[in-house]
């Protein structure tokens, strides 16, 4: 199963704040300062205004049909963008100022609402509960991610936790405490759950049972993103540093692993296991080989990409 985040999701296929992993090697940035989507071929062919979405995209996620939805911060609605790129804005209307976006094995969508401290859920079909659970009233979640089972996990960056949500839409508003500002979330194959702590610059490891290590690894400065690769080796993309941090399954930090574009937010990984940052700052996409052989300026696109998607 692929895993990101963030601004943080796990899904079915892939995310804002977060990664993917897929055979077809299109890429996808959501560009907050230009509200649209930029798509980038394997081949580094940019289409720097693919879509124009909602105001402030932060989130972005691609179905198991290749259609692309972005979360709009400022406008409280999901895009959708087929891969023809007709665009439906709004496809949905949804909680206040939603960051994060994640979509499930059948095609539901689940928003993260940093303003009304909830998640919502979108069927394939459009029908929104704006308000499908409650995570607490001071969390502000902001990263989503949906592990195997169904189950819907939040990182809270407010009061530094983790929410699960059965996909019954049981809520365990506090069902880990991580590190300080939790922002990306990603989920390993074995189903262990991971925070990139932009407060903290650290990672928090949290085991299927609950079992949390607030301080697992420390990484670069304010890691925002976080991904995760096939051999289990977890990556933060670090805004504060413009680096990315490598940290092996058994807890082994490269914490300058790569040096990429100004400000990087979003990261992902293709199925060659190229690692590739949203650079908000430089308004690039970098590439980094399995062997850590960088790109910085990769692609050039959209004004402030945040979040990067592969499908």
């Amino acid at each position: 199963m692929p895993t990101i985040i963030t601004r943080g999701s796990v899904s079915a296929r892939a995310y804002g704040f977060g990664a993917a992993i897929k055979n077809v090697q299109n890429i996808y940035t959501n560009n907050v300062g230009s509200s649209t989507v930029s798509k980038i071929t394997s081949a580094g062919v940019v289409t720097a205004t693919w879509a124009t979405v909602g105001a402030n995209p932060y989130g972005i996620a691609i179905d198991s049909s290749g259609n692309v939805y972005t979360v709009n911060s400022g406008a409280n609605t999901v895009s959708k963008i087929t891969p023809a790129g007709v665009v439906t804005e709004p496809w949905a209307t949804l909680g206040a100022s939603p960051s994060g976006i994640a979509i499930d094995s059948s095609g539901n969508v689940y928003t993260a609402n940093t303003g009304a401290n909830t998640v919502s859920k979108i069927t394939p079909a459009g029908v929104v509960t704006a308000t499908w659970a409650a995570v607490g009233t001071y969390a502000n979640p902001y990263g989503i991610a949906i592990d195997s089972s169904g189950n819907v996990y939040t990182s809270n960056i407010r009061n530094n936790t983790v929410s699960k949500i059965t996909s019954a839409g049981v809520v365990t508003a506090t069902w880990a405490t991580v590190g300080a500002s939790p922002y990306g979330i990603a989920i390993d194959s074995s189903g262990n759950v991971y925070t990139a702590n932009q407060g903290a610059n650290t990672v928090s490891k949290i085991t299927p049972a609950g079992v949390v290590t607030a301080t697992w690894a420390t990484v670069g400065s304010s890691p925002y993103g976080i991904a995760i690769d096939s051999s289990g080796n977890v990556y933060t993309v670090n805004s504060g540093a413009n680096t990315v941090s490598k940290i092996t399954p058994a807890g082994v930090v490269t914490a300058t692993w790569a040096t990429v574009g100004a400000n990087p937010y979003g990261i992902a990984i293709d199925s060659s296991g190229n690692v590739y940052t949203a650079n908000y700052g430089a308004s690039t996409v970098s590439k980094i080989t399995p062997a850590g052989v960088v790109t910085i300026a990769w692609a050039t696109l959209g004004t402030g990409p945040y979040g990067i998607a592969i499908y």
